[in-house]
C-alpha cells in the first residue's frame, strides 16, 4: 500500500492532528516574514481540505451511464442560460464571432489572452469586463499595469466617446468631460477595479468582499497580467521563478473560477521571438500555461493602420482561438482597435 493510500484511509481527526503537528514544525522553522507566512497558510489551507473530500473524490471513477442525469440536469441549465444571453451559455463579450466561438464566457472557466505589448490587450479585456457590467453582471479587473483612476479615464473615453489623448492633456471643452465621466453611471457599481501597489491582495478575498456587498460572485475577473501577477505575488520568495510560479497560479485560477462560479480571462504576455509567429507557444514563460485553460485566445496587429483624424488612428488587429476546449479553434476573428476612444471593434465582414 503506498503512502498516498494509507493517508486516504487514516481517519480524518488523526489527519487533522498531524497536520497541527506539521504546523507548529514549520513554524519554527521559516523566517518571520509576511508572504512566506501567507503561502505557508495557503498550502496548509489545500492539505486541510484535501483531508475533508472522502475517497470518491480522491479516486473518481464512475461508470459513463450515471451521469444522464448530469447531462439533463446540466442541459436544462444551459439552455435556460443560452435564453437569458441571446443564445451564448456565458457571460457576453460584446464581440458577436467571438461570442459564438467560445459560446460566451462560462462561469468555472479559465481563458487566455495573449498578446506583444500595445496590442491592445488590456482595452479588449476592460471592454470585456465593462460589457459584463451594463449586462447587469458583476465584474471585476485586477491590474498592476495600470491605476485605477486611469482604467475608469479609459471607460469613460469610450463610454462617452470622446479623445483620451486630449482628455489626459485637459484639452476637453469641461462639459463634454463632464459629460464623459457622467456615462459610468450606467455601470451601476457593477463593475470594480483593484490595482494594488504595496501589498497583493487574495483574490478570493475580493471576490468574497464583492459577494458581501452585492450578494452574487462576479460573473467576471479580469487578471492583467499573469506574469506580473506572480511576480508580485511572490514578494520575497526568490527560490522558485517564474514559470514555476505561474505552473501553480494557472490552475488555482481555475480553482477560484470553479469555487466561485466566475469565468476568468488572464492577460498573458508573449515571448519576443513569437510575436511573429504567434500561436501557444509564444506565450512568455509558458510551462503548463496553454494547457491548464479552457481556451487560449492570441491578439495580433495586422499591417492595417488607417489615421481617421490626427491622433486618432485605427489599427487592425486579428484575434485567433488558438485552444478551445468548448468547440472550434483556429478561426481568425478580424478587429479595429481605436485607440484613441479606447475601444476595439468587430470588422465587418
Amino acid at each position: 500500500m503506498t503512502t498516498a493510500d494509507k493517508n486516504t484511509q487514516q481517519p480524518i481527526r488523526d489527519r487533522l492532528y498531524t497536520l497541527a503537528l506539521s504546523l507548529a514544525e514549520k513554524l519554527n522553522h521559516v523566517a518571520n516574514d509576511e508572504d512566506i507566512l501567507r503561502q505557508l497558510a495557503n498550502q496548509l489551507a489545500d492539505e486541510a481540505r484535501a483531508i475533508g473530500r472522502d475517497e470518491a473524490d480522491v479516486y473518481p471513477i464512475m461508470p459513463a451511464d450515471s451521469l444522464v442525469d448530469t447531462l439533463l440536469s446540466d442541459y436544462a441549465k444551459r439552455q435556460a442560460a443560452a435564453l437569458a444571453n441571446g443564445g451564448v451559455v456565458g457571460v457576453r463579450t460584446g464581440l458577436e464571432h467571438l461570442d459564438e466561438t467560445l459560446n460566451g464566457l462560462e462561469p468555472g472557466k479559465l481563458y487566455l489572452l495573449a498578446a506583444m505589448p500595445g496590442a491592445g490587450k488590456t482595452t479588449l479585456a476592460l471592454q470585456i469586463a465593462a460589457t459584463a457590467a451594463l449586462a447587469g453582471r458583476y465584474a471585476l479587473y485586477l491590474s498592476l499595469e495600470n491605476d485605477a483612476t486611469d482604467l475608469a479615464r479609459k471607460l469613460a473615453c469610450r463610454m462617452g466617446k470622446v479623445s483620451y489623448t486630449l482628455a489626459l492633456k485637459g484639452k476637453l471643452d469641461p462639459a463634454t468631460w463632464a459629460a464623459a465621466v457622467g456615462e459610468l453611471a450606467r455601470l451601476r457599481g457593477h463593475l470594480y477595479l483593484s490595482t494594488p501597489r504595496d501589498k497583493m491582495p487574495e483574490i478570493s478575498s475580493l471576490v468574497e468582499t464583492i459577494m458581501v456587498r452585492q450578494g452574487a460572485a462576479p460573473a467576471v475577473i479580469v487578471v492583467d497580467y499573469l506574469q506580473a501577477w506572480v511576480k508580485r505575488a511572490a514578494g520575497s520568495a526568490e527560490a522558485a521563478d517564474v514559470r514555476e510560479r505561474l505552473d501553480r497560479f494557472t490552475p488555482a485560477l481555475r480553482d477560484l473560477g470553479e469555487r466561485y462560479g466566475c469565468a476568468i480571462l488572464a492577460i498573458s504576455s508573449q515571448n519576443r521571438s513569437g510575436y511573429d509567429k504567434g500561436g501557444q507557444a509564444a506565450l512568455k514563460e509558458s510551462g503548463d500555461l496553454e494547457y491548464g485553460a479552457d481556451a487560449v485566445m492570441t491578439l495580433a496587429r495586422v499591417e492595417d493602420t488607417t489615421v481617421r483624424s490626427p491622433g486618432d488612428t485605427t489599427v487592425a488587429l486579428k484575434l485567433t482561438v488558438e485552444k478551445n476546449r468548448m468547440g472550434l479553434t483556429g478561426r481568425p476573428i478580424m478587429l479595429d482597435l481605436i485607440g484613441d476612444r479606447c475601444m476595439v471593434v468587430e470588422r465587418p465582414s
